[in-house]
């Protein structure tokens, strides 16, 4: 498996592995995507055989001056979506990626990293445990 940055040809898979496997209240559309050409480093696509198999996302986050102040930090990431093949997950590829993407932050000067998991990703929280992210809040909904 092979990590690399994100290219125009991924396009197309990239889009219909997110409708697919990481649509949360809307599909991703390929505006969404183009978005992440404003922190190009933030884009990474996990790669089989030739094949895209998984990719993530994300971008530096403009905070107020207070908030990094009162988080002690000095500049803040946002993933902003990952989403990995049924068939690829367990393998690595999720983990590869997500490591990637915390490199760059922290090549970024960014030193606090966030993220929204919905609940019914149970996989995905377990794995963002693994690898240090604390729950900070819990999102509620009802229907009326």
């Amino acid at each position: 498996m092979e990590i690399r940055m994100f290219r125009e040809e991924d396009l197309d898979s990239v889009l219909e592995i997110a409708v697919k496997y990481a649509t949360f209240d809307s599909a991703t559309r390929e505006s969404d995507v183009r978005k992440a050409a404003h922190f190009p480093r933030g884009f990474w696509v996990a790669e089989v055989h030739g094949k895209v198999v998984g990719f993530i996302w994300g971008h530096l986050k403009d905070m107020p001056a207070e908030v990094l102040e009162r988080w002690n930090a000095a500049g803040v990431g946002y993933v902003d979506l990952m989403a990995v093949l049924p068939a690829y997950r367990r393998r690595g590829a999720g983990e590869a990626l997500l490591l990637k993407l915390l490199e760059e932050f922290k090549r970024a000067h960014t030193d606090v990293v966030l993220l929204d998991c919905p609940a019914e990703a149970r996989d995905a929280a377990r794995l963002y445990a693994k690898l240090g992210f604390d729950v900070r809040f819990q999102g509620m909904s009802r229907r009326l």
